[in-house]
């Protein structure tokens, strides 16, 4: 009697991105780094969330009126940037949100990810310069490194732009 037994192979899943987390810093490059993200959610329809973090006040800021007054300014106007870097995409991929946070940029995002359920999350990497590398100042890795202990792997992917 031949007895063949017959490995069972595993199903693979096809890849399925749904929800897109795009930390945006505001500088130029971040265009690019939203169009690449647009790119990919167009071939998935996903929706895109931008999300810029800005940094929290320090306690120290508080004690001049004048500073404090130009931190609010300089917080409106990364906020009306962030809202028209939204409106541009919306023009050409409607399924585009913006959501503006302040604290720390790796915590934030990755809340942001999980508050979203996020599947992918898009950052841009910069050139690392010597005082950057220094002073722990690139922000993509830290949004990885907290996006990692907080999202359910299983289904999340990450993607950094490298610059060119």
């Amino acid at each position: 009697m031949n007895v063949t037994t017959q490995k069972k192979r595993p199903q693979i899943e096809p890849l399925s991105i749904k929800q897109i987390v795009v930390a945006v810093d505001l500088s130029p490059r971040s265009e690019r780094t939203v169009a690449y993200a647009v790119g990919i959610a167009r071939g998935f329809g996903a929706t895109i969330t931008l999300v810029h973090v800005y940094p929290s006040e320090p306690i120290t800021y508080f004690t001049m009126e004048r500073i404090h007054d130009c931190f609010a300014e300089e917080r409106l106007s990364a906020e009306r940037k962030l809202e028209d870097l939204a409106e541009k995409i919306r023009q050409t991929y409607p399924s585009c949100s913006a959501e503006f946070c302040m604290g720390n940029p790796g915590e934030e995002v990755a809340l942001m990810a999980t508050k979203f359920n996020a599947d992918l999350i898009v950052t841009a990497g910069h050139y690392r310069s010597f005082l950057g590398q220094l002073f722990n100042l690139d922000q993509a890795p830290k949004i990885t490194h907290r996006a990692l202990s907080r999202l359910d792997l299983s289904r999340t992917y990450r993607m950094r732009l490298e610059p060119r």
